[in-house]
């Protein structure tokens, strides 16, 4: 069978064709797994979206029809652990990491569909997927016993608990999951062994309350069909995946007790003052921003559903092994669940390519201990191309890798250095040496030239076969490999010695290497696009080197007499001690950065930066209802323009105000107070009035302004 492929690949060759599926007519999705933004990401955590964009890149090189739907995971647990630590907000810790993160990822070129989950399209399109799912009787309410902290007054749910994993017995499990490498399982905060307060470490005790769960044991079936007709699939996943369906699918807890999320209420009736699981929202990001995308370029709201509704459509997922189940079994169900609601099935995953772990020097990333390195860290310390191709050239797609030091020097300075810049601008002050920069005559071929033009033909077949595959290592060695032969090539043919007495060889050598250039330009840019663009400027290429397509990118297409720049060598050799030696010093300003508390002298005076914090706007009230058993309470929904949308808040308005002659009125709002749950009702902001006595008195704007807008 090989030798057959072997042959049938010649006989494409000679025929100039290409065995590679035409990728023209095809659509995609490329969903990396959202980050939690409670931290900036480290080098592990952005392995995913780092792959997913160069897969992206590399589709369009295919020329298929592909967009990418990610983005900060702003809900549940370590969102409000991470404010709490800080003392602040949810919402300020989310949009201040949210904006940190984006920037990051421009100056790593990530160049994504990049949202998030706090935002009110978002909170629209899962409550409404919800409903939708509620009327098809997949969800239902159950009372049950759930961890409480007396300390802090608080439920505990997901990563508010920590304990020992009932499965491995680890410590440390959290509960949601167990973080253990060779367990990973899903898990529930009352099967963790000796469970502790994540904010007080305290044990807590067991309370009653009312969760409305999903019914995933519906689609037991289904989902067994599923796994086992999907050969895209890598074979952890699949194997964890049979895993749990022979344990046997069960109803998940759909909501939570917390106050940051997204209220439940809108899509389970009976639900208000709960909020969505993180998990079982965030994964529907993937469609959300999709559809947010389509209105945004588009202004089409069915944009998205070209996508996720079409079976042809191949949902790409780039995740950890620690998330399998979420992406293989849960969000599936979820799909299933809306019965073909929106007019079509959803298109269910055609793979998720899965990943090991990254470690630091056999150490888990750990900020607090100065153990890893951070993107914002890695952008000082390097060119975000040097990282680029650290990462996929050791991508951990087998097993757990640990970053190595001496693993990344020899990345830069070999690869990157000494075989892939030194042959480039090799070639590049040659032509320049001896034809003034211009591309000279290509002539009669010898058996080491036919070789060499062999090579670029089928170098772009190789790489393409790798990405196919998701094994981004190879893709990656394949084209430094192929460095490695043309630099070889060079050598063997010493244009330095043969210019002196056979000028037309030493033409068709560097006619043919300047060729092999424009291909590894093309071949480079899904994996390191600053370093590819410069060599495709140098080479003064029409158009953009990313907008090429990959069949052309093995094709001698550079035209005689064409003129090329002069160049600086692409990349530099790094001095790894020096490296290190930043790198603790970044650490070390860092761990001087403790925080202050600062005592106000009076209440009653604020810095002026503290009122600057409030973000304080003008809004219209849509709707007005009454809380149940609550005298004094009402519910409002308020319209607070494009950027915010409606919010729901709780005013203590009842005994001043009916309800009827409160809709349609202009009322001021902040809108950056922490979400609070009032009555079991969640409220998203502050109402402002004036109370004396049994008076009231809204503040209201003295003239009409659009709503959304600022006070100041």
């Amino acid at each position: 069978m090989y030798l057959i492929i072997i042959l049938v690949k010649k006989i494409a060759i000679i025929l100039d064709v290409s065995l590679l599926e035409d990728l023209t007519d095809k659509k995609f999705v490329v969903c990396p797994a959202w980050p939690y933004v409670n931290a900036v990401p480290h080098l592990g955590t952005i392995l995913h979206l780092l792959s997913a964009d160069i897969y992206v890149r590399y589709l369009k090189l295919r020329g298929a029809n592909v967009i990418s739907a990610t983005g900060s995971d702003c809900h549940g647990t370590p969102i409000e652990v991470a404010a709490l630590t800080e003392g602040i907000s949810p919402e300020e810790l989310v949009n201040r990491n949210h904006i940190q993160i984006l920037e990051l990822l421009r100056t790593w070129n990530i160049d994504l569909n990049y949202s998030k989950t706090a935002n009110s399209f978002h909170y629209q399109w899962v409550q409404d997927f919800y409903r939708r799912c509620f009327e098809n009787g997949f969800i239902f309410s159950k009372e049950i016993e759930q961890l409480y902290c007396e300390t802090d007054k608080r439920f505990l749910p997901d990563r508010f608990v920590e304990g020992t994993c009932p499965h491995c017995k680890t410590p440390g499990a959290r509960g949601d999951q167990c973080d253990s490498p060779t367990c990973g399982k899903p898990l529930r905060p009352v099967e963790l062994i000796s469970p502790v307060c994540k904010i007080c470490g305290k044990s807590p005790v067991y309370k009653s309350t009312t969760q409305w769960y999903y019914d995933f044991s519906a689609f037991q079936e289904e989902l067994t069909d599923f796994i086992q007709r999907n050969q895209q699939f890598p074979d952890n996943a699949r194997k964890f995946s049979n895993h749990i369906l022979e344990e046997g699918l069960q109803a998940r807890t759909l909501t939570r007790d917390l106050a940051w999320g997204i209220p439940a209420g809108p899509a389970i009736p009976e639900a208000e003052g709960k909020s969505i699981y993180v998990w079982l929202e965030a994964v529907l990001g993937y469609i959300s921003a999709s559809a947010d995308l389509g209105l945004r370029l588009y202004k089409d709201p069915d944009y998205w559903k070209q996508f996720w509704l079409d079976q042809e459509t191949r949902t790409i997922f780039f995740i950890g092994k620690d998330n399998i189940f979420f992406h293989t079994l849960l969000f599936p169900a979820l799909l299933l669940g809306t019965k073909d609601s929106y007019g079509d099935p959803f298109v269910l995953p055609y793979n998720v390519s899965t990943t090991e772990f990254l470690i630091f020097d056999d150490k888990k990333f750990s900020k607090s201990r100065g153990v890893g390195i951070w993107i914002d860290e890695a952008a000082k310390l390097l060119p975000t191309d040097y990282w680029r191709y650290y990462l996929a050239a050791t991508r951990p797609e087998i097993k757990d890798t640990s970053f190595t030091w001496p693993e990344l020097e020899q990345r830069v300075n070999s690869d990157l250095n000494d075989v892939l810049g030194n042959y480039i601008h090799r070639v590049f002050v040659l032509l320049h040496k001896y034809f003034e920069g211009k591309i000279p005559e290509c002539h009669r071929l010898d058996a080491t030239d036919r070789e060499f033009v062999s090579a670029i033909h089928t170098v772009p077949e190789s790489v393409a076969d790798n990405f196919d595959n998701f094994e981004f290592k190879k893709a990656t060695t394949a084209i430094i490999d192929f460095a490695r032969t043309a630099n070889g090539y060079l050598s063997s043919k010493e244009p330095w010695k043969l210019i002196k007495t056979d000028i037309t060889a030493v033409e068709t050598t560097l006619y043919l290497c300047v060729q092999s250039v424009a291909t590894l330009s093309i071949l480079l840019s899904p994996i390191i696009p600053d370093s590819a663009t410069k060599i495709w400027e140098v080479l003064k290429q029409k158009g953009n080197v990313h907008n090429q397509l990959l069949s052309e990118a093995g094709k001698l297409k550079l035209n005689p007499g064409s003129e090329i720049l002069e160049s600086k060598p692409l990349f530099a050799k790094i001095e790894i001690e020096k490296i290190q030696k930043q790198l603790e010093d970044i650490h070390r300003k860092q761990r001087k950065k403790t925080k202050k508390v600062k005592k106000l002298p009076d209440r009653r005076i604020i810095p002026f930066k503290d009122f600057e914090r409030l973000d304080i706007r003008i809004g219209t009230i849509r709707k007005a209802e009454k809380i149940p058993k609550a005298k004094n309470l009402l519910k409002i929904r308020v319209d607070l323009g494009e950027e915010i949308g409606e919010r729901q808040l709780v005013a203590g308005l009842a005994s001043f105000r009916n309800t009827e002659e409160l809709i349609d009125k202009k009322i001021t709002v902040i809108v950056n107070l922490e979400p609070a749950t009032i009555r079991g009702v969640r409220s998203e902001g502050m109402l402002l009035a004036a109370v004396e006595g049994k008076d009231l008195g809204l503040l209201i704007p003295d003239k009409d302004v659009s709503n959304g807008t600022k006070v100041s």
